[in-house]
């Protein structure tokens, strides 16, 4: 298993976003937050995350639209935990179309959060790890 070494934190709840930073930094050595998805682009552009944990509801644009760009973006592949107080239903098959495997319902627990980045940075790294045919 491949543990995370940085994490984003996309979260426009400013009190939600530095706990789980806070408790995250614990384990993992580099975790940053944007507060929005421009915010978030800019940071994808020199930070590579192994996974970004993303709220779904943030200002201008879901979660959905931002995921879908960094994606775009990325090089390698990048691990997510979408966070949402929107019925997980509603949500889980167009995540999952995307690529998204993980969301949590807010409020959540954050050791209940360190559990999903680990298996989607795990999954993240068995990605980049699979050979590619044309």
């Amino acid at each position: 298993m491949k543990l995370a070494q940085r994490i984003l934190v996309i979260e426009d709840e400013q009190v939600l976003a530095q706990n789980v930073k806070s408790f995250l930094g614990r384990r993992f050595p580099d975790v940053r937050i944007a507060s929005d998805g421009r915010r978030a682009m800019e940071l994808i552009a020199t930070f590579a995350p192994d996974v970004v944990v993303l709220d779904y509801n943030l200002p201008g644009e879901n979660g959905l639209q931002i995921y879908k760009e960094m994606v775009r973006q990325s090089a390698a592949p990048i691990g997510c935990v979408m966070i949402t107080g929107y019925p997980l239903e509603k949500l889980t098959e167009s995540a999952n179309k995307l690529g998204i495997r993980y969301l949590l319902s807010k409020p959540f627990s954050l050791s209940e959060l360190q559990q999903l980045i680990d298996q989607s940075a795990d999954e993240a790294q068995c990605e980049s790890q699979s050979p590619v045919y044309n």
